[in-house]
């Protein structure tokens, strides 16, 4: 008995050490606050030096945003989408981050606006038709006649499915002389390496309606086909 009680004795000796040393480590961090400086979606006409509005970061009430690192791969001679990453690290080596998205566009260009889109998607194959929309599109002047079209799809994935904007089909177009449209580049929706918009029918700009038609597919299932009209475009700003 003497022998079982000395075991237990020296077991809660250890137990209670073990404990005393475990305090301590636990640690508490004051991760930084980040705020940006003008707009998250920021226009910026096109062929004006890019100036940065700037990001604040405070760790507490400490003011450290001298400490922000900053990844940008905005090129204002040619208009597009691009990110703006902001990063700073509090005193403890914790980061944090906050972005900002930049449109380069041709203020000059009367096609500029966000667009009510009504899609209507016929499956080739079954003979099913179903309908989406309305919903908010970008688009915007690039410059040399051309545009940038934030979906090809009008919004079907992206916002009818609400599976982000991954699933957009981005591109830029060129408005012909007789405003015929036709596809300069296309990127990838997440589905596939292949699934970028192309047109599968004429599909056109009509300058006093302000109103795209667009008869798209993607290029990994073109028995899909979204029949999309673009309208009543609403100011950048």
């Amino acid at each position: 008995m003497k022998k079982i009680f000395l075991i237990l004795l020296v077991a809660t000796f250890m137990f209670s050490s073990c404990k005393q040393e475990s305090l301590g480590v636990a640690k508490v961090t004051t991760y930084a606050t980040m705020t940006l400086n003008g707009n998250a979606n920021l226009f910026w006409p096109l062929n004006t030096p890019f100036v940065d509005p700037g990001c604040k970061a405070v760790e507490g009430t400490t003011d450290i945003s001298s400490k922000i690192a900053v990844s940008s791969n905005v090129d204002a001679t040619k208009g597009g989408k691009y990110t703006m990453t902001y990063k700073v690290a509090n005193s403890d080596g914790f980061f944090a981050s906050v972005s900002r998205t930049v449109y380069v566009y041709d203020t000059t260009s009367a096609l500029n606006g966000y667009y009510s889109s009504s899609i209507t998607r016929t499956v080739t194959t079954t003979g099913v038709v179903a309908s989406r929309g309305p919903f908010k599109i970008l688009v915007f002047g690039v410059g040399s006649g051309n545009i940038w079209v934030e979906d090809l799809l009008g919004g079907w994935y992206y916002y009818g499915s609400a599976y982000g904007i991954a699933y957009a089909g981005i591109a830029t177009l060129k408005v012909n002389a007789d405003n015929s449209l036709t596809v300069v580049k296309s990127s990838n929706l997440a589905f596939s390496s292949a699934s970028a918009c192309v047109l599968y029918a004429a599909s056109t700009w009509d300058p006093a309606a302000k109103k795209f038609v667009i008869h798209s597919t993607m290029g990994d299932t073109p028995q899909y086909h979204f029949d999309v009209t673009m309208s009543n475009p609403q100011s950048l700003n």
